[in-house]
């Protein structure tokens, strides 16, 4: 397994090479680990299918690693991502780019443990999506078919599912977590679960739950997602 660090002070980047080594060593997990003090060298060295894994500081040099993780994502879609921080300042920023997990500096062997566990489970491709969140800076897990809708309130996002889940996170960018063609969005505050829906009136949709979901005069192109949807699953009847 090849794995990148990018981090731009000499010592963290020497501890963080340490753990992740001594871990791997310990579950006898090839690895070669590259480092790299500046975001533009990683960028310069990057190339899809290249590493598995990549661990950036937030802060590199005078930019910001979440920067140069979206310029690798933009490459390659299956590469993996770990931020480590002095600070949970940045936690949401990193979920927007799929992170396997948020580190606290120093990075312990517990931590990358678990990054290593998320690194084995997202390998497996489970037959359920989940999407992870950040929740009161804790990752959340929430299986994708358990979302009945999402709503914005007071600029957190709410996730009802099993339980409700406050995220403070765009709509816009979780709406990017979440399957294609199984979620829509009704309203600039609210998006929903098409397989949720139980019918359809001229202020919006009604759903199974009896939950009534806005339609909102710029997203009125969810109505023919919806029929479309319906056309396809057959799960409920458009009016």
């Amino acid at each position: 397994m090849r794995i990148a660090i990018v981090e731009d002070d000499e010592r963290d980047m020497e501890q963080l090479r340490d753990v992740v080594d001594a871990y791997a060593g310990s579950r006898d997990i090839p690895v070669r680990i590259d480092t790299f003090s500046s975001g533009p060298d990683f960028l310069k060295a990057f190339a899809p299918k290249k590493y598995a894994l990549v661990f950036f500081d937030n802060y590199i040099g005078t930019g910001l690693g979440i920067d140069f993780a979206r310029r690798a994502r933009e490459q390659d879609a299956e590469v993996e991502f770990a931020f480590v921080s002095m600070s949970p300042e940045f936690a949401v920023s990193g979920f927007e780019v799929r992170a396997l997990h948020y580190i606290i500096k120093p990075a312990t062997p517990e931590t990358i443990a678990k990054v290593f566990e998320r690194l084995r489970i997202h390998a497996q491709k489970p037959e359920i999506p989940m999407i992870e969140v950040m929740s009161d800076y804790r990752p959340v897990l929430i299986p994708a078919r358990s979302i009945r809708y999402i709503n914005v309130e007071d600029k957190n996002c709410i996730i009802h599912a099993d339980s409700d889940v406050r995220v403070h996170m765009q709509l816009e960018k979780l709406m990017e977590l979440l399957p294609p063609n199984e979620f829509v969005r009704t309203h600039r505050s609210y998006a929903v679960r098409l397989d949720c829906i139980k019918t359809m009136n001229p202020n919006g949709f009604e759903l199974k739950d009896g939950v009534s979901v806005p339609i909102g005069r710029a997203y009125q192109s969810c109505r023919s997602a919806y029929i479309e949807y319906f056309a396809d699953h057959g799960s409920s009847e458009p009016h």
